[in-house]
């Protein structure tokens, strides 16, 4: 070979060797380059598969909680708001001749108390008494208007309470709105699966010494707690200001025809003490009424209440009435006692009878239609110068160990029997029986001194504390040859029927 060919080769091998370092070089860094490119690309596809997982994370919850959102607020609705009730019935049977042996509806009551905001609450009840149906029609034709009104029997729909409170302090709670009047201590707590007795106390209800009979509200403001007395005795007050119990009256009219006499329309207008004007009063005056009660420890309490205020509107001029309660419970063991005492004062009736007399219609007038005539009757019922009474009610809870192997004992944890006792007297002082007038002047103007007197003896059984079945018997009687009729308002008594033996049955429950 020759020597320019051996170093040619020799150059050309040089070269080679020198070029492939540079060419693995290059390689590696465009392999890093790539490699980097590649690990940002799946960062970044990371992260966007991160973003979108989120979202649909996002997205669920979201859905989720919309899902759980009704429920949510039912459930916190339910946690704020307890709606409960109480109801009863009874079987009576007495000796009156002109009384029915019947089952009666007592009442049917729904209540709410809503807890509305930290401090704020609301309570609610609505009371169904004697009542089925209440059934209004109405129809228009030309030149004609038909109206039609069916329901049952002594029905009634009525307010019992319903108020709101701000509790400033335990002390100090301000109330406003319909509230129960604490004069007495059955007043303010009347409902009926709480008593052992199918029938409410004559103080009460019965022949009302309240003004108004219970359960009686008035719409008013005010203020009430509790102050801690320390080793558990406790001090509760209640003082409201309120619009107060006024005369009102109910008005009936009635066609009357003996023989072949002309017609004669009678308007009766009783006028009697009712619960205060819900709308703009008919008095320029307010009512006060509190309660002060000391409960030494568990179980025991005695309080005193008052009431005073105008019992007038204003066009019969202004009297006043005031009453004052004493009430307490106590108890040892199975036994419990509990009372109350009531006075009552309406002053000035027959200055309110004068009243009347100067601003009614004449008894009788003479109607357009000269074959038609009119006649209008005024009564004061319920009204009565001075009212007093009282209740005082014992009570025995037992439970016969044997009961518990039979039907009455075996479904439930602690059921009970009560025996129980109350005796009840009231007492009314120059009870306005009689007023006439005419052309403007009182002309007859009667009163009386009535007593009622009252013994029930009863057995309760109470499968659990909400519910109680009673059994009892029950003597009334009044002053001799004076019927009760006129001076209770649940007995049709005769005009000489002044005592009455009655059985009673009754179911009374709470949810």
């Amino acid at each position: 070979m020759k020597p320019t060919t051996v170093i040619t080769i020799a150059c050309l091998a040089a070269a080679l060797l020198a070029a492939a370092p540079a060419a693995r070089a290059e390689d590696l860094s465009d392999r890093i380059e790539r490699m980097e490119r590649e690990l940002q690309e799946l960062k970044q596809q990371l992260k966007e598969e991160k973003a979108a997982r989120q979202q649909q994370e996002q997205a669920a919850a979201a859905a989720k909680k919309e899902e759980e959102k009704p429920a949510s607020v039912v459930a916190d609705l339910a946690d704020r708001v307890k709606v409960g009730g109480y109801g009863s019935m009874r079987f009576e049977a007495s000796d009156l001749a002109d009384q029915k042996n019947s089952f009666v509806f007592r009442r049917f009551v729904l209540t709410t108390d809503a807890n509305i905001a930290p401090r704020l609450r609301a309570n609610f009840e609505l009371e169904f008494e004697r009542f089925r149906k209440l059934e209004v029609e109405k129809s228009y034709t030309p030149g004609t208007a038909e109206q039609g009104i069916e329901a049952t029997n002594h029905s009634e729909i009525s307010l019992e309470q319903a108020w709101l409170q701000y509790d400033l302090a335990s002390w100090l709670r301000l109330r406003t709105g319909a509230i129960l009047v604490p004069l007495g201590r059955f007043n303010i707590s009347h409902d009926d699966n709480r008593w052992d007795l199918p029938r409410r106390s004559l103080v009460d209800r019965g022949v009302p010494v309240l003004p108004s009979t219970a359960a009686w509200d008035e719409l008013g403001a005010g203020f009430n707690g509790d102050v801690d007395l320390g080793d558990e005795a406790l001090l509760n007050y209640q003082v409201y200001v309120m619009n107060g119990v006024s005369l009102d009256s109910e008005f009936e009219q009635k066609i009357e025809q003996e023989g072949n006499n002309p017609p004669n329309v009678v308007s009766e207008v009783n006028i009697s003490p009712s619960t205060g004007g819900f709308a703009e009063d008919v008095k320029d005056a307010k009512a006060v009424a509190g309660r002060i009660a000391l409960s030494p420890w568990l179980g025991h309490e005695i309080a005193g209440s008052w009431y005073y205020g105008q019992y007038t509107p204003d066009f019969l001029g202004r009297q006043d009435l005031w009453s004052l309660a004493a009430d307490g419970r106590t108890g040892h063991g199975p036994f419990e006692l509990e009372g109350e005492a009531v006075f009552t004062r309406f002053e000035g009736t027959q200055q309110v009878a004068t009243e009347l007399a100067r601003t009614a219609i004449d008894q009788s007038s003479q109607s357009s239609d000269p074959g038609v005539s009119s006649e209008a009757e005024f009564e004061l019922s319920n009204l009565a110068r001075s009212k007093y009474g009282y209740w005082l009610e014992a009570r025995y809870r037992f439970w016969p160990e044997f009961l518990n192997r039979t039907v009455l004992g075996k479904p439930f944890a602690n059921p009970q029997l009560s025996a129980v006792l109350r005796g009840e007297q009231v007492w009314l002082d120059d009870l306005v029986n009689e007023v006439d007038f005419s052309g403007g002047t009182l002309t007859a103007f009667d009163t009386s001194n009535r007593r009622v007197d009252r013994f029930t003896v009863g057995l309760a059984y109470r499968p659990v504390p909400l519910v109680v079945f009673q059994l009892a018997y029950e003597y009334t009687q009044t002053n001799d040859g004076q019927s009760l009729a006129g001076v209770t308002n649940y007995l049709p008594a005769r005009p000489h029927e002044s005592n009455v033996n009655t059985l009673m049955l009754g179911t009374a429950f709470g949810f």
